[in-house]
């Protein structure tokens, strides 16, 4: 009686190892396995049929970067890492370093940056012949009806942390705890109209109670710690036109876009396994 019911489980694991590492679907030939719609339903606490269409999305766009032979060399990635750095008044080293800080390992970091070049390259080769410019009746109307969009908080306390030497600043965010003489602090409140749109994208973007990157300013090195947004306001639409601009452009982007995968899917033979269509 104890072997058989040994053999019963082993006879489940095996069924169950089948089941999760078994085809789930095939796309043109390329395989998803239930392991890939498991792992991203569990990594992103979305549902199966959330995680089957978004590995859908993904196959198809490979297919789509394949089909159109769009390619990211080394020497164009790494333009763009010096692109971002000298974005943010840092250098390269730099960049790395912030990295490290956030616990971020640099070969990583390239190969998403990799994939991010491919995606923007494909989403330039699909839209570049679909986007109208919007005119200010748009814009207005699409204000209007995501109001939510551009409700910010305008007050952000902080604490501010600088030096002058790199190696102690990363230091100090290392170990937050441990007092460095090289890193001085103060907390400020911060009315954000008052920054240039680069650092108050910095500040909406980095969620409370979070350091945001490292900031170059002339030959001090200053990193904030985001304690909390507050004071929310409705962005008058003159004084925040080019953010309705970015969105509107963005969600007509997505528009596009879901139209054009939505043609390619049709046409692609896809065999649906051990999920339902």
């Amino acid at each position: 009686m104890k072997l058989f019911i040994i053999f019963i489980s082993l006879a489940l694991e095996i069924i169950m190892a089948n089941t999760i590492d078994g085809i789930a679907i095939k796309v043109n030939g390329n395989i998803i396995t239930m392991h890939e719609i498991h792992k991203l339903q569990e990594s992103a606490k979305i549902r199966k049929k959330e995680a089957v269409e978004q590995i859908l999305r993904d196959k198809l766009r490979e297919n789509e970067i394949k089909r159109l032979g769009i390619k990211i060399d080394d020497a164009k990635l790494n333009e763009e890492i010096s692109n971002i750095a000298s974005a943010n008044n840092i250098t390269r080293d730099e960049l790395i370093n912030a990295l490290k800080s956030q616990g971020v390992d640099f070969d990583d970091y390239k190969n998403e940056l990799r994939e991010h070049l491919l995606n923007r390259e494909l989403m330039q080769k699909i839209l570049q012949t679909n986007i109208n410019l919007a005119n200010d009746e748009d814009l207005k109307k699409y204000y209007d009806s995501n109001q939510e969009l551009f409700t910010f908080p305008t007050l952000i306390k902080v604490t501010s942390y600088t030096s002058i030497n790199d190696a102690a600043l990363q230091q100090f965010l290392s170990n937050p705890l441990i007092v460095n003489p090289e890193v001085q602090s103060k907390d400020e409140e911060i009315d954000i109209k008052s920054l240039p749109p680069q650092i108050i994208n910095i500040f909406l973007n980095t969620p409370d109670k979070k350091f945001t990157p490292v900031l170059n300013s002339g030959n001090t090195l200053i990193v904030f710690f985001i304690k909390e947004k507050t004071n929310k306001e409705l962005m008058p639409f003159e004084e925040i036109k080019p953010n309705v601009m970015q969105r509107y452009a963005e969600a007509k982007e997505n528009e596009l876009l879901n139209e054009y995968f939505d043609k390619i899917k049709a046409s692609t033979k896809i065999e649906y396994i051990r999920v339902r269509q």
